[in-house]
């Protein structure tokens, strides 16, 4: 995944290394140009920023151009030289959080996540409520991304391993503190990212689970009625894992959820059910656990338990009387009346 810049103000277009450095000292220097003295800061020699003019427009000015320079040279030291002493000219509104948040993305874009994430964590939790809190999270949501998509995580400084599960957990962290109540909040779709990545690798139980946690604040609108059909489809791909022989063994309960869900979705959103093939599915689903419970009936027939066969194949007819199982089930009862006779 592409590393993206992440500005106060906005995209930056011409994306080059440091530019969200830029973005957090120009927002600080043009938030403070009313009430602080009207001076320009200029990087001289790289050793620190020196007046030009008393014009606070052409100050501001001055200062985007030379900060923008300095960052797009990728001199990190000097940026954070910057940072220093823009904090001690305006102490009021400099506190560590920025330098936290500044010292995170410089280990970000070096490509070093796990320092990153030392001074991301510490800014979420020594400073909740700073206004770079909410870039600190996105920025957390982007490296879990990058691991959820393959990334290899680093240990013991040159051993690389699968990050998925780095991602996952670091994915739950954010949506843990960010919570799933604001519709396009970072901590929603970090919910909704970990769900979909357990789809992917065919782990359904996992996702049904995490999309019943977004469903418990969203019963209702688009992400309420998503969730609903994916619990529904993912418990029924939980039970159809392959080999289809071994089918019938399986755990009945998940096509009973399965249906449950499919019933609800059915019942609140019919044209996008019908669009779905939902009632398809449900009949698929009362086949299935038709098809169980006369596989377990022609086992008691093999092993000689007559009368437990006989409850089997008489539960399967009266309970799912519509299906392919239930025809095999009568011509079971048939034929043991016929023996009988």
């Amino acid at each position: 995944m592409a590393k993206h810049w992440m500005w106060l103000g906005g995209p930056d277009t011409t994306c080059h290394a440091g530019a969200l450095l830029l973005g957090l000292i120009l927002a600080i220097v043009a938030s403070c140009c009313h009430s602080a003295r009207a001076e320009t800061w200029r990087l001289k020699g790289g050793e620190k920023l020196e007046s030009l003019t008393d014009d606070p427009q052409e100050q501001y000015q001055q200062a985007i151009a030379e900060l923008k320079k300095l960052v797009q040279e990728g001199d990190v030291s000097e940026v954070k030289d910057a940072i220093e002493q823009i904090k001690a000219e305006f102490p009021d509104r400099v506190g560590p959080d920025l330098k936290l948040f500044a010292l995170g993305e410089t280990r970000y874009w070096q490509d070093r996540y796990s320092k990153a994430l030392v001074k991301y964590e510490k800014l979420l939790k020594d400073y909740p409520g700073s206004e770079y809190a909410g870039l600190a999270l996105q920025r957390e949501f982007d490296m879990a991304q990058e691991y959820l998509e393959g990334r290899k995580k680093v240990v013991l400084g040159f051993i690389k391993i699968s990050g998925f599960e780095e991602g996952v957990e670091l994915m739950e962290k954010i949506s843990d503190r960010a919570g799933l109540d604001e519709p396009n909040g970072v901590g929603l779709r970090a919910a909704i990212t970990i769900a979909e990545q357990y789809e992917a690798r065919e782990k359904y139980l996992e996702a049904y689970l995490k999309w019943s946690e977004i469903a418990s604040y969203w019963e209702t609108g688009p992400i309420g009625k998503r969730a609903l059909y994916r619990m529904a489809e993912d418990n029924l791909a939980a039970y159809n894992k392959p080999p289809l022989k071994l089918r019938p063994n399986y755990d009945a309960s998940k096509l009973t959820t399965a249906k449950t869900y499919y019933e609800k979705f059915l019942l609140l959103y019919p044209e996008e059910a019908k669009q779905n093939e939902v009632p398809q599915k449900i009949q698929q689903i009362d086949e299935q656990m038709a098809f169980k419970q006369y596989t377990l009936g022609r086992y008691y027939r093999r092993t000689g338990e007559r009368q437990a066969a006989n409850l089997y194949f008489d539960m399967v007819v009266h309970n799912w009387p519509k299906t392919e199982a239930a025809k095999l089930a009568q011509e079971a009862l048939d034929e043991v009346q016929a023996d009988g006779k």
